[in-house]
């Protein structure tokens, strides 16, 4: 990932301030997201100069690829407290969009819920019944009837012969 920090309008970029915004935006979005292609910028401006006022500015555009760039702004009367705030809606905004990529937002919901019903459950094994289509059809009836008869020869149960 690309890290640009700017300081523009006569603000001065300390180390205190790199270290600020290393700490408070770089290192949580390299947590979450950390790949080669994407480039964020941090853009730290003093609007006004020496007049004062609400004019400190942190402004942070993360690009990724092939989706549209997150622009966050955020103006304050000291420039910790501008970067803090930023930093708090971007990792807000990058969780949603980070979430907004593993969920599949156009997969059929009736397709969904048909896997979900038919899908075997955790620790039940399969049964020559549950493999065939239909509940009691003829060749789940000859396998129920095959597993019945080793179960009772590994029992050591003999059948009784039959007169007629």
């Amino acid at each position: 990932m690309v890290v640009e920090i700017k300081a523009l309008g006569g603000l001065e970029l300390t180390e205190d301030l790199l270290r600020f915004c290393r700490v408070r935006i770089v290192e949580p979005l390299e947590r979450i997201f950390d790949r080669e292609g994407p480039a964020l910028e941090i853009e730290l401006s003093d609007l006004n100069g020496p007049k004062g006022g609400i004019d400190k500015r942190c402004r942070i555009t993360y690009t990724m690829p092939r989706t549209r760039p997150i622009t966050i702004r955020e103006e304050s009367d000291d420039i910790y407290k501008a970067i803090d705030g930023a930093a708090r809606r971007f990792r807000r905004q990058i969780i949603r969009r980070k979430g907004w990529k593993l969920v599949r937002t156009r997969y059929p919901t009736k397709y969904f819920t048909a896997e979900q019903e038919h899908r075997m459950q955790p620790g039940n094994p399969a049964s020559p019944a549950d493999i065939t289509l239909e509940e009691d059809s003829l060749a789940a009836r000859e396998a129920r009837m095959r597993e019945r008869e080793r179960e009772r020869e590994r029992e050591g149960y003999t059948p009784a012969p039959t007169t007629r």
